[in-house]
């Protein structure tokens, strides 16, 4: 009885904090709006060439990056839909919790739907509540496209790459396959650091397999070739000449590498200290107990080293950051968002790998229940998280300020003025900018690249951010 009881509030627990973390997003997503970085200039692209002349435009002009570039050509504005922006974040949060869930249901298809859901509802905290922002992850549509959806594409390949090999041979496991082949093209051609992402996780599933169980895995090579002609589509476009280009930084490799030691020291002892993942672990040890004693359904996914394991997982980071670091000098929170999704998947699975190793070396010995007041203390530490935050805090704040509301107010009233027929629109500077919605603004100089952007878009021969403007509301 009282295991039941312990359990029901473990649950409660569980929904409160995701509740917690996910409601403000859903919120804060009525309040969105299109951006003056990027969202205004492949809508313009697409209205006036055409969708799919905009894809060859942007491939042979700027980046080879074909998933994403589709899905920025064809965003609201190109439909005309203003208020669709409203939506997009809504679409994303959602579809990442639905990505967890598809991975933990086919890690633990034997727990009830109600363990499934809360450890879902844990897994979406703890990602969101170690981000540094979430503008760049949810609210500024060209980031959504090109890092947030492969990144969900990428933990829904995780399950199904899962379910591949639990189904018997037959139809449905080649159509499986075939998914799972449609999903790397996608996610490949969605960003270079989605590329490099998924090729390091498959090349080490791949050589994991051959190197330590003397298997060579069909399914995976296969994914390997897929993965690999879909970076050659990326790299062989002619537009990123150009756009590498246009990088007038000069990168310094061994400065670039310290930087990029130190932003990760750093963050580490932010994701480690100010996140739920301590915490957690000593509630995920009896999962992942369960995942590696020897004879489960997924013991042999979690037979390697637990060293290398965690070692190949921090130099996965070090790839995905050094190059931002390399061409602009820091790492955009974009990117950093993303490291962090990494360490958490990887945290877990060197955690479940260590387990194993545990059970190997004990001679198939259970591992011990950790002591109540250690458990207490992680309960304590998890809760704590939730008002540590740097990412809570400010969704909370741009809401409960009224700073959300003030700018959807001035963002409307300014639609409303883009929309009219003038040559040269002078408009005044919105009174304030919520971190967790805005990311970018127009300019004074009506030749900035958003500028021009805009008045294309609205057909107006110039947009110009007139500072001298008083602005439209004061800010609360």
């Amino acid at each position: 009885m009282k295991q039941v009881s312990l359990s029901r509030v473990i649950t409660a627990v569980a929904l409160l904090l995701f509740l917690l973390a996910y409601g403000p997003l859903l919120w804060l997503s009525t309040h969105n709006h299109p951006s003056a970085a990027d969202d205004y200039c492949f809508a313009d692209t697409s209205v006036r060439y055409g969708f799919w002349q905009a894809q060859v435009y942007y491939y042979n002009g700027w980046t080879g990056r074909y998933f994403s570039n589709m899905l920025v050509h064809a965003n609201p504005l190109v439909w005309g839909w203003y208020n669709g922006f409203r939506l997009i974040p809504t679409l994303a949060v959602t579809a990442l919790v639905a990505a967890c869930y598809a991975l933990i249901d086919t890690l633990f298809p034997d727990r009830s739907v109600r363990v499934r859901l809360a450890m879902t509802g844990l897994l979406f905290f703890t990602l969101l509540v170690g981000m540094q922002g979430v503008a760049e992850t949810f609210f500024w549509t060209a980031a959504v496209a090109s890092y947030t959806v492969p990144t969900i594409l990428t933990i829904y390949l995780l399950a199904v790459l899962l379910r591949w090999y639990q189904l018997p041979p037959g139809g449905f496991r080649n159509l499986t396959s075939l998914w799972a082949g449609v999903l790397v093209f996608a996610i490949v051609g969605s960003s270079e650091t989605s590329l490099v992402l998924l090729l390091i996780i498959l090349g080490a599933a791949f050589g994991g397999q051959l190197l330590f169980r003397r298997r060579f895995d069909g399914f995976l090579a296969g994914l390997l070739v897929v993965g690999l002609v879909s970076a050659w589509l990326v790299f062989r476009a002619p537009g990123n000449a150009i756009r590498l280009g246009a990088n007038t930084d000069e990168g310094n490799v061994l400065l670039s590498l310290k930087t990029t030691l130190q932003t990760l020291g750093l963050a580490g002892l932010n994701w480690l200290w100010r996140s739920p993942l301590l915490p957690l672990s000593v509630f995920w040890l009896p999962f992942a107990a369960a995942l590696s004693r020897p004879g489960g359904r997924l013991a042999g996914l979690f037979r390697f080293p637990p060293l290398l394991m965690g070692a190949g997982v921090l130099l996965t980071i070090l790839l995905l950051v050094f190059p931002s670091v390399y061409g602009l000098g820091l790492a955009p929170v974009r990117v950093m968002n993303l490291a962090w999704v990494v360490f958490v998947f990887g945290w877990f699975y060197t955690l479940t790998t260590a387990t194993g190793w545990w059970y190997r070396r004990s001679h198939d010995q259970p591992i011990g229940s950790a002591p109540i007041w250690t458990t207490g203390l992680a309960a304590v530490w998890l809760m704590a998280t939730a008002f540590l935050s740097p990412v809570l805090h400010q969704g909370y704040y741009d809401l409960l300020s009224g700073h959300a509301a003030t700018y959807d107010r001035e963002m409307t009233l300014r639609h409303a003025q883009l929309l009219q027929p003038v040559d040269t629109l002078r408009l005044q500077p919105i009174s304030v900018y919520p971190p967790s919605l805005f990311l970018e603004d127009i300019k004074p100089d009506k030749h900035h690249w958003w500028n021009r952007c805009q008045s294309g878009y609205y057909n107006h021969k110039a947009i110009i951010l007139d500072t001298t403007l008083v602005s439209l509301t004061p800010v609360p």
